[in-house]
């Protein structure tokens, strides 16, 4: 939507459409670099959903958080540290502190800062915010069109709750809206609704899906269609102490109780203050179908359709109380006090989705569609990690009782959640320049069921941060900006684009194996371990520097009687022997001691091979591995205790300042 300038026009370097979680990690991050940042948020909270009733961490693992969400949780965990000695959610089975497997399971234990109140999450993002003098926030501020310049934006037009318009300029806009508002004003191609099935994408389209056996069922088509998965208006209810009543006194308009016969109806505590998220779906809190006009809808048609949800939810509470007798529960009095202590946002889990320069499918999430482990293809223009279920909710009403599954479109794929990785042309959206758009990214509809979780929208969202601050420092588009720039300052922002269970942010070497990961072939293991405190073996150091320095394979032989050929560092060991590399193991060529040429010797094919042993689990040493360094570099690597054992996280340090970048 194009609109002549308004009057009162500010200049910025970056603006930042919506302070969702990805739109606030956008603008603290572009902040905290220095950049001159307007936040635009069209309510009185920041933080998207994590203040509007996404009350918990959405992921499989505290492993996979990073950045400025894992400052975050780290905030909350030291707030309620008061209070955990006397509330009950700190309390019993729901207090786990974690996971106790590397596959993973959901990580929002209280005593991790899991689980929080939405005024508490909206109270450490503004202090948070608050930090950063130079990011200006606009609150109950909303944008109502672009300025272009050919095919580069330039500026948004504003409005606010008070009647004022402003025009924001800057040479880097955000659009962090979940419906990708500004990206379709400014001419950005974009998708709605759920592509058709294929080889890369077998949950694509028309689905029926049971998950409690993990079946596809069959009225399954996977035919494409512009269905959207459910919204609904996140309640926060408090379950008051027993003799004190907080009903609703009549039922909202529209209030029909046979909505709700399908609806599951446990009310137990998710958070502290004794109070509880509602989220009852496919029947209860949320409902399909009405809400699949509102990506392309007009801020007016958008406000009408939040009211039948609000409707729709204080109806369910209504339900509850005066149906099912659960005349405990109630809106607690210390949320959303401005608005009726309701939340200001419907949770718009999916809505436009950009056409960008690399669009995530299904194969980038679920590891077993093009590979065999637990690993998804590993990419080298990573930005951020996530790590959640595919999970997909009803596009349409259970109206079908006969069958177990939850509705047309829904499904969660818990058993083959893992980490995954999302590139930076996900963020790039096609055609227009100076933009970037971190929540409304480029993906399927398959595989933004698994990105679209807070943690991984703020990671999407410092990510881009990052960039327009880069870009302006550096007067190129985002674009053109290079990956591996990005990724150098993200890495010193302690924010993973690489995923191993084992690397604390904290360790000495997670930059070094972070960017080794990415760019010069290091792995960990079938596990996504890397055990950076193990010592490391010849067999280890021979794969690591081959990977890392990109030295070409060479097998001339079998030399070594302790590594045959199913050996896994075969390749490398011989790689580096043909390449006469072994000299720090006392491994040299033995073809200077055969003297010159015999025909009674040499005329043959004989090919000798007995070496003895290689010592593939021998330890290294610190000295052993910077000879090797030298000799592979031609420089010279200083190294303090030449003697002493190496670990695998060590080397890492060593071959990245040796030129592994």
């Amino acid at each position: 939507m194009l609109l002549p300038a308004a009057a009162g026009a500010q200049d910025f370097e970056v603006i930042v459409v919506s302070g969702s979680s990805g739109g606030f990690g956008a603008a603290l991050a572009a902040g905290r670099m220095g950049a001159r940042v307007a936040l635009v948020e069209d309510t009185p909270v920041l933080g998207g959903m994590l203040s509007n009733g996404v009350s918990n961490i959405d992921t499989y693992s505290y492993e996979s958080l990073s950045g400025i969400f894992e400052e975050f949780r780290q905030r909350v965990k030291h707030y309620y540290r008061p209070v955990e000695a006397t509330d009950p959610i700190f309390q019993g089975r729901s207090a786990a502190r974690r996971p106790n497997d590397y596959r993973g399971r959901q990580s929002n234990a209280p005593l991790e800062g899991g689980r929080w109140e939405p005024h508490v999450a909206d109270k450490i993002l503004k202090q948070m915010m608050a930090a950063v003098p130079n990011v200006t926030v606009f609150y109950n501020t909303w944008a109502t069109g672009v300025e272009m310049r050919a095919n580069r934006i330039t500026g948004v037009v504003t409005s606010d709750s008070g009647g004022r318009s402003r025009t924001l300029r800057a040479p880097v806009v955000i659009d962090a809206t979940h419906e990708g508002d500004i990206a379709a004003w400014a001419g950005v191609p974009f998708r709605v609704g759920r592509e058709a099935r294929t080889p890369l994408e077998p949950h694509a389209g028309d689905i029926f899906f049971f998950n409690g056996t993990g079946e596809i069922m069959d009225r399954s088509t996977g035919r494409q269609d512009e269905a959207i998965v459910s919204y609904g208006l996140r309640l926060c209810v408090k379950l008051f102490p027993a003799g004190v009543e907080h009903l609703l006194a009549s039922p909202p308009p529209g209030y029909d109780p046979s909505q709700y016969r399908y609806a599951a109806v446990d009310m137990l505590p998710t958070m502290p203050g004794g109070k509880t998220e509602m989220n009852k779906n496919p029947a209860g809190n949320e409902m399909q179908e009405v809400n699949w006009a509102w990506p392309n809808a007009s801020r007016g048609e958008r406000r009408k359709l939040y009211q039948l949800y609000r409707d729709h939810a204080l109806g369910f509470l209504y339900f509850l109380q005066h149906e099912r007798g659960m005349r405990h529960i109630g809106l607690p009095e210390d949320e959303f006090v401005d608005n009726g202590h309701v939340p200001y946002r419907v949770f718009v889990r999916e809505a436009r989705r950009i056409e960008g320069e690399a669009t995530m499918t299904e194969a980038d999430v679920n590891p077993f569609i093009t590979g065999r482990g637990l690993m998804p293809p590993l990419r080298a223009d990573s930005i951020a990690i996530g790590h959640y279920a595919i999970d997909s909710k009803p596009v349409r009403p259970k109206t079908d009782v006969s069958t177990p599954d939850k509705g047309s479109g829904d499904f969660f794929l818990a058993a083959v959640t893992t980490p995954f990785q999302v590139p930076y042309g996900a963020i790039i959206p096609q055609n227009v320049e100076g933009l970037l758009v971190p929540v409304a990214m480029s993906a399927t509809h398959v595989a933004f069921s698994a990105v679209r979780m807070d943690p991984t929208w703020m990671a999407m969202g410092q990510a881009a941060g990052v960039a327009a601050a880069l870009s302006v420092r550096d007067h190129l588009p985002p674009r053109r900006l290079p990956v591996e720039k990005l990724q150098r300052e993200l890495l010193r922002q302690k924010v993973r684009l690489q995923f191993y269970w084992d690397l604390p942010l904290d360790h000495p070497a997670f930059e070094a194996v972070q960017w080794l990961s990415l760019h010069n072939g290091l792995r960990g293991d079938a596990e996504r371990l890397f055990h950076p405190g193990n010592p490391l073996t010849r067999a280890e150091a021979a794969r690591m520097v081959v990977s890392v320095f990109g030295i070409w394979p060479s097998v001339s032989n079998f030399h070594f009687t302790d590594v045959p050929w199913s050996h896994a560092a075969f390749r490398e060991i011989e790689t580096l022997f043909d390449h006469h590399l072994l000299g720090p193991f006392g491994i040299q060529p033995r073809w200077p001691a055969a003297g010159g040429y015999d025909p009674e010797r040499n005329a043959g094919f004989d090919a000798g091979s007995a070496f003895g042993e290689f010592q593939p689990g021998k330890t290294v040493t610190r000295g052993e591995l910077a000879v090797l360094i030298q000799a592979i570099t031609g420089r010279s690597t200083p190294v303090e205790d030449v003697s002493e054992p190496i670990t695998r996280g060590g080397a890492a340090i060593l071959l990245y300042h040796a030129g592994g970048r």
